[in-house]
C-alpha cells in the first residue's frame, strides 16, 4: 500500500486515486477512499472459475474483462472483479477506422497535425499515461457506459460496503445487470435495473446452479465455483499391494581400502 494516502489533504480526486499505488482493492467514492480485504487464494479461485465459465457462455460480441477500474461518477471509481462488456473492435475496424481518418486528414494543413501542447491534453489521458508508468495497476479506467453486467465475489470478510452499498452505485451509474456472488455461504443472486434500482431476478444457495436468461444464458454451477483444490489422489488399494508384495533388492557391497584397512 502506497503510504503517501496518509499525508492526503482535502477529498480524493480521481486524478489522485490513480495515481496510488495499490493492489486492486483500493477505490474512490465521491472523494472518499474504500479500502477492502485483499484477495486470498479461495476467491482468486472463485474468480478465475466464474471468468472461465463466463467466457465459455458469452455471445459472439461480449467479453469478459477485470479485475479493472470502472468510472461511475464524478470521483467515483470502483473495481469490480469481472466485468462483461462489449468485445473491442477487430483489426479489420480499426483498419477502416484508420483510413477513414486518413481520408478525412487529406488537405489539413501542417499546423493542424502538430502535437498538441500540454495545455491541449485531455487530463483524464495524461493521468492515465504516467499511471501505466508508475503503477502496479496498469490498466485504463472503463466507464460506467460500457459496462453490461458487473459482477463481485465476496467472502466471510466482506461487510455491507461490498454486499450492498456498491450494488447501489452500479445501479445509480444504471449498469444493466449485477451478479454477487459469496464464496463461502455460499449463494450467488442477479439483479436487473428497473425505474433506477436493482431487482432481483434469479438466485440460487448450497450446490445449486444459478440460471439466468438475459442478457445472456449463463448456468452457474455454485458447487463447482466454490469446491476446494483437488489435491493428488491416494493410490489404489491394488497399488498399494502390489508395492507391499515387490522383493527389496539387496545392494552389493563393494569393498574399500584405506590406511589402517586389510583386504
Amino acid at each position: 500500500m502506497d503510504h503517501s494516502l496518509f499525508g492526503h489533504e482535502g477529498p480524493w480526486t480521481e486524478a489522485a486515486y490513480l495515481a496510488l499505488r495499490h493492489d486492486g482493492r483500493v477505490e474512490v467514492v465521491d472523494g472518499t477512499l474504500l479500502i477492502g480485504p485483499g484477495a486470498g487464494p479461495r476467491r482468486a479461485r472463485a474468480i478465475e472459475r466464474i471468468r472461465a465459465v463466463l467466457a465459455a457462455a458469452l455471445p459472439d460480441g461480449l467479453v469478459v474483462r477485470g479485475p479493472q477500474p470502472l468510472r461511475l461518477g464524478m470521483d467515483c471509481v470502483l473495481v469490480p472483479d469481472l466485468i462483461v462488456t462489449a468485445a473491442p473492435a477487430s483489426d479489420d475496424d480499426a483498419e477502416e477506422a484508420d483510413d477513414a481518418e486518413e481520408a478525412d486528414g487529406d488537405g489539413v494543413d501542417e499546423a493542424a497535425e502538430e502535437e498538441p501542447s500540454a495545455e491541449d491534453t485531455d487530463p483524464d489521458t495524461a493521468v492515465l499515461e504516467t499511471v501505466s508508468e508508475t503503477t502496479a495497476v496498469e490498466t485504463a479506467v472503463l466507464d460506467a457506459a460500457a459496462a453490461l453486467m458487473v459482477i463481485e465475489v465476496v467472502g466471510s470478510d466482506h461487510g455491507a460496503a461490498d454486499r450492498s452499498f456498491k450494488l447501489q452505485l452500479y445501479a445509480r451509474s444504471r449498469i444493466p445487470y449485477s451478479l454477487l456472488i459469496d464464496h463461502d455461504s455460499p449463494f450467488a443472486v442477479a439483479d436487473m435495473i428497473i425505474g433506477g434500482r436493482y431487482h432481483e431476478y434469479a438466485r440460487a444457495g448450497g450446490e445449486e446452479t444459478l440460471l439466468i436468461e438475459e442478457p445472456f444464458r449463463l448456468e452457474l454451477d455454485l458447487g463447482e465455483i466454490t469446491a476446494p483444490e483437488q489435491s493428488q489422489p491416494p493410490a489404489s488399494s491394488a497399488e498399494s499391494s502390489a508395492a507391499e508384495a515387490a522383493p527389496t533388492q539387496a545392494l552389493p557391497v563393494v569393498p574399500t581400502q584405506g590406511p589402517g584397512v586389510k583386504t
